[in-house]
């Protein structure tokens, strides 16, 4: 898989400041601030944010480019229709997060906590998740093309009404994991991994 991380290159920092959406600036890195909610825009492009605090944040329809998350909690902040385009998010907590009928493409998560998020009616194109908790998520009809599970916790979170070709959770740990039966040819598993999905197709054990 090909994948770009953001391109842009910071040449600001601005620290412990209150920042009103409408006055970020591009290239800029915005380190513990207060990102404060108008409705000026719906385009964040150029800029990273480390350890910041979102008020009263709701990031739906949004295009996000070149945006970089570090450490900042986004937890069930809704992302619903947004666009994310070369952007990363690295150890930020996502619990809860909403990632419905998002389009993203080469979107990173790194080391980040985002159990109970939703990411229905999606479509995932050239993207990873890394060292994630991922338990009790939702990946219901979405659409996955070359998405990456690398070394992620994905117990009892759900695929269903997703096809699964081309994607390997070899690497991941699951306890149970539900898939539709007509959806999961093309799954790569690791041997020991096949109990957790055999319920959701139907097989009893005794």
């Amino acid at each position: 898989m090909k994948y770009i991380k953001p391109t842009a290159t910071m040449h600001d920092i601005i620290s412990d400041s209150r920042i009103w959406l409408s006055t970020l600036a591009v290239e800029t890195h915005y380190k513990d601030c207060v990102i404060m909610w108008d409705d000026s825009s719906t385009t964040i492009s150029d800029v990273t944010f480390e350890h910041c605090d979102f008020q009263d944040f709701d990031f739906s329809n949004f295009e996000l480019l070149d945006v970089t998350f570090i450490q900042c909690d986004l937890s069930t902040i809704k992302f619903h229709n947004a666009q994310l385009y070369r952007s990363e998010f690295h150890s930020v907590k996502l619990l809860g997060t909403e990632f419905l009928h998002t389009t993203q493409k080469h979107a990173g998560y790194y080391d980040c906590v985002m159990n109970y998020s939703l990411f229905t009616d999606s479509q995932l194109k050239q993207c990873i998740f890394d060292k994630c908790e991922l338990k009790e998520t939702y990946y219901q009809e979405m659409t996955l093309n070359e998405v990456e599970f690398n070394y992620c916790l994905l117990h009892q979170s759900n695929f269903s009404h997703t096809s699964l070709k081309g994607i390997n959770l070899s690497t991941s740990e699951f306890d149970i994991l539900t898939v539709d039966a007509q959806l999961v040819k093309g799954l790569t598993i690791r041997q020991d991994q096949a109990t957790a999905i055999l319920p959701s197709l139907g097989v009893t054990f005794i």
